[in-house]
């Protein structure tokens, strides 16, 4: 039997407890065996790309310790993310939602937690209609037409933190969470309150594979409700003020609530698109930024190169995104018996892509392992944020934002250098969130 997340909020403390501390030790057990993706589920210090050498070669898709199959083979990967028949969800699932995971023979962990009710996780077909919903407020021509804006937010940014800072408190999440209020219409008086539930928020996108403390999951689940009254809150107001949804005229370039309600979505619609944008794409463009400067002076020459010629940004973000990816693991369910390079995969069984090794396939990129801004691209391209999964919605922005990033220190604070030890954040295998990044000009 397979058990899959609960919802915190439908358990008792205790029982959430229990949940927890069971999903980390049958996760800490399998890892003691030496399998790989249990010791990268366990999220202890160890560097995935350690791990990735013992998961090459044949079979291209392989079952773990864990009970899932797990691939970090470049075809195999693109295959999984775009199969319709494996899933984001399970919706069998979701009525075991009360159901927490004990030690035994006959069960198998899957997924941890759930705060969303499968929101921010919608399937193909969803994510294609709130793509079509939401392309005038954050397709990739809308975010383009509002980069003198983004500039402006990130040069302030920079103007703000003075000689030393740290890049992601101070620059990366600061900037990041006021071009996202923007885009959603939050208003001024309640920027403080949003700011600060994204960053709790975050941790939904690693506590659905990696069981947290319970303390993360009260900051978790108190995070997301804040998000999701505000963001519903706004669109109430937005659907009382009529059929244009409070956009200017009904014209393009609105924020995301408005520009749903106008293209003919649903309140509902809105909301999810609100919670996407809000949730996933915090999160995963914060450390984007984050994961491309760190790899940028780690390496003087690729920093100076970079200041040299600003335009690069573009690239430098491309390969952040290969190198360093804001999210490491897609995890689908089999809605049906489906083959997937040559292995026979049942109905209800779990299929993860390790995107970062996907993403360091050496059969496609040229040295996989070193970061290089003037890579010739791949002609197959990496993985991240590719279509199929919950952050391709986010994806135009997440890359506006960090180019238009990379570009403002390049040009404002050339002379950048860390000022410390990079710190990650506990319990991340997914998205291995950077949580300190100290620095100084």
């Amino acid at each position: 039997m397979t058990r899959h997340q609960i919802d915190p909020r439908k358990v008792s403390e205790s029982d959430l407890a229990r949940h927890l501390l069971a999903a980390r030790g049958i996760q800490w057990m399998r890892g003691n065996r030496g399998d790989p993706y249990a010791l990268i589920l366990r999220a202890q210090g160890i560097d995935p790309r350690r791990l990735f050498p013992a998961l090459r070669g044949a079979p291209a898709l392989r079952q773990s310790e864990t009970d899932v199959w797990v691939t970090v083979d470049h075809a195999a990967g693109a295959s999984v993310l775009a199969d319709a028949r494996l899933k984001l969800r399970d919706r069998s699932a979701d009525r075991r939602r009360k159901r927490i995971f004990s030690i035994d023979s006959r069960t198998s962990l899957k997924h941890v937690l759930s705060v969303d009710d499968g929101v921010c996780s919608p399937e193909r077909a969803d994510q294609d209609r709130l793509a079509a919903l939401t392309a005038a407020a954050i397709g990739p021509q809308a975010m383009q037409r509002r980069r003198d804006d983004v500039t402006r937010v990130f040069r302030d940014a920079v103007k703000r933190s003075g000689d030393r800072f740290d890049l992601m408190r101070d620059f990366a999440r600061v900037a990041v969470a006021d071009v996202l209020g923007d885009l959603l219409g939050v208003p001024e008086a309640q920027r403080d309150r949003f700011a600060a539930a994204l960053t709790g928020a975050g941790f939904a996108l690693d506590a659905a594979l990696c069981p947290p403390t319970l303390g993360m999951t009260r900051t978790l689940v108190e995070s997301f409700d804040a998000l999701r009254d505000l963001i519903t809150a706004l669109v109430e107001v937005r659907s009382a003020a009529g059929a244009g949804g409070g956009v200017p005229d009904g014209t393009a370039d609105g924020d995301v609530i408005g520009t749903v309600l106008t293209a003919g979505g649903t309140p509902d619609d809105a909301v999810a698109a609100g919670l996407i944008t809000a949730v996933v794409g915090a999160e995963i463009t914060a450390n984007l930024i984050g994961a491309a400067a760190c790899a940028l002076l780690d390496d003087p020459g690729q920093w100076r190169m970079l200041c040299d010629d600003p335009d690069r940004a573009v690239a430098a973000v491309e390969e952040t995104l290969r190198h360093d990816p804001p999210v490491r693991i897609e995890s689908r369910i089999a809605a049906e018996a489906v083959e997937i390079a040559g292995q026979s995969v049942p109905a209800g069984d779990q299929v993860v892509v390790l995107v970062d090794g996907a993403n360091r396939d050496p059969d496609v990129f040229t040295e996989p392992d070193r970061f290089a801004i003037d890579r010739p691209p791949a002609s197959s391209g990496h993985l991240s944020l590719s279509a199929g999964t919950s952050s391709a919605l986010v994806a135009a922005p997440a890359r506006l934002l960090a180019e238009v990033a990379l570009r403002t220190l390049a040009t404002h604070a050339a002379g950048l250098r860390p000022a410390g030890e990079v710190v990650r954040r506990m319990r991340s295998p997914v998205v291995r969130g950077i949580a300190r990044c100290p620095v100084e000009v």
